[in-house]
């Protein structure tokens, strides 16, 4: 039986069981940019340490995360703060009312049952816990528990591996890293910050297509690349990472533009840097709430459904979409092959619709009542028309559809009332 794998450029990595309890059960698509993750697809396959070094919010641990919910595997994160100690990586004694007994940390949990682990901020770890480090990622590495009185030795499982993430140098509180170990890291990536592009295609992810073709989404991610350049040009100590973008978004449902931004981000900087903020952020930012709303359209007829549009399902509408499938290649051969028959028989296969899904119509078609031909995308509506769409947004996102309209038939005429189209 051929092993399943995800596939990222050219790099195949197999799927694993899906057995661990730490595989990540939800994972936020991630965008990549700077071919993160055919780099961590290739450190995956080749069993190879990575670093990956960058500001806070550039995706470091997310790509991880998602790489890991996408092959099934287990993932363990721990934070290396000045704090953590060895024990909590490797182990310790505890003591009962029967006496001693060996508990595992968190490192040698993950060595046994082959997770993956992230370490957060490694350098800004102890010495003690770089030297565990670098035992276990020499070639033959592996890790003696010298408390235990076996002195027993684990080695590493043949699926378990090592990422680290740290700040770059310049950050406060951080230290210089320990040379030996960081040559054990096979593969060192700098995550940047993304392209304005990529980061309204992150907030369209996040958020819905609404959100990321707003005037606030775009101007915010302005902003958020001036701080960028400023903190790289040495004017300032301080970024907007993708993070706190998303999160300021989140609040305008609620506020002003302004307001959201203040409880996001800039109340967390000193004062001098938040008033400074807040004058440059009045230059780009609206002044008045300007949440993406779903603005009520009278449509009537079929033919207000624009090519191309985006609309939101506004109730639970039932038996409104046809042959809901999120394969692409089933909705391409029901739209060339099947698509005549579903438009003359509205009834077959009809699915239910969900308040909120956003949809894209990718293509119009109608049957032509004088001799039942099947057009696309023609500004000449027959009798009984369809749409195929995508929904990008809401409980049915990432499927494809097909909705029948018909300007005569009262069930069609609900659908299309109850359709909402984006300002």
């Amino acid at each position: 039986m051929k092993t399943k794998t995800v596939k990222y450029e050219k790099i195949e990595i197999p799927i694993g069981d899906g057995k661990s309890p730490y595989m990540p059960q939800k994972a936020s698509k991630f965008v990549d940019h700077g071919n993160i993750m055919k780099t961590l697809a290739i450190a995956v396959r080749d069993n190879l340490a990575v670093l990956l070094i960058g500001e806070s919010g550039t995706g470091k641990t997310s790509a991880i995360r998602f790489l890991a919910n996408q092959t099934k595997n287990g993932l363990r994160r721990v934070n290396l703060n000045g704090g953590t100690t060895a024990d909590e990586l490797v182990g310790r004694l505890l003591i009962n009312d029967k006496g001693t007994y060996w508990v595992d940390g968190i490192l040698t949990e993950a060595m046994r049952s082959g997770d993956w682990i992230v370490l957060d901020e490694i350098n800004a770890a102890l010495p003690e816990v770089l030297f565990v480090l670098q035992s276990i990622m020499d070639d033959d590495g592996y890790l003696v528990l010298n408390e235990k009185d076996d002195k027993e030795i684990v080695h590493r499982h043949k699926n378990f591996r090592i990422f680290a993430t740290c700040n770059p140098p310049e950050y406060a509180g951080t230290k210089e890293m320990n040379k030996a170990l960081l040559s054990r890291f096979a593969i060192c990536i700098n995550a940047e910050f993304p392209p304005a592009n990529k980061e309204l295609e992150i907030i369209e992810n996040h958020l819905g297509n609404a959100i990321a073709k707003s005037e606030m989404a775009i101007k915010l991610v302005g902003l958020a690349n001036e701080t960028r350049t400023a903190k790289e040009q040495g004017n300032s100590d301080y970024v907007i990472n993708t993070r706190d973008i998303l999160n300021t978004l989140r609040l305008t449902e609620f506020m002003n533009p302004m307001e959201a931004l203040g409880l996001a981000f800039s109340n967390k900087l000193e004062t001098a840097d938040n008033k400074a903020l807040k004058i440059i952020a009045k230059l780009h930012l609206p002044l008045t709430k300007t949440k993406a709303k779903a603005t009520r359209k009278a449509i009537k007829i079929a033919n207000d459904l624009k090519l191309d549009g985006n609309y939101i399902i506004d109730a639970d509408l039932q038996n409104t979409y046809l042959g809901l499938t999120k394969d692409d290649d089933v909705f391409k051969e029901m739209i060339e092959k099947d698509l005549g028959t579903i438009i003359t028989d509205y009834g077959t296969n009809r699915e239910n619709a969900v308040k909120g899904d956003e949809i894209k119509i990718e293509a119009t078609y109608y049957e032509n009542a004088e001799n039942g031909a099947i057009k696309n995308n023609s500004e000449t509506l027959g009798d009984r028309i369809a749409s195929a769409v995508k929904i990008v947004n809401g409980p049915n996102k990432g499927k494809n559809a097909i909705i029948l309209h018909h300007k005569d038939l009262d069930n069609s005429i609900e659908i299309i009332k109850n359709l909402f189209e984006i300002s």
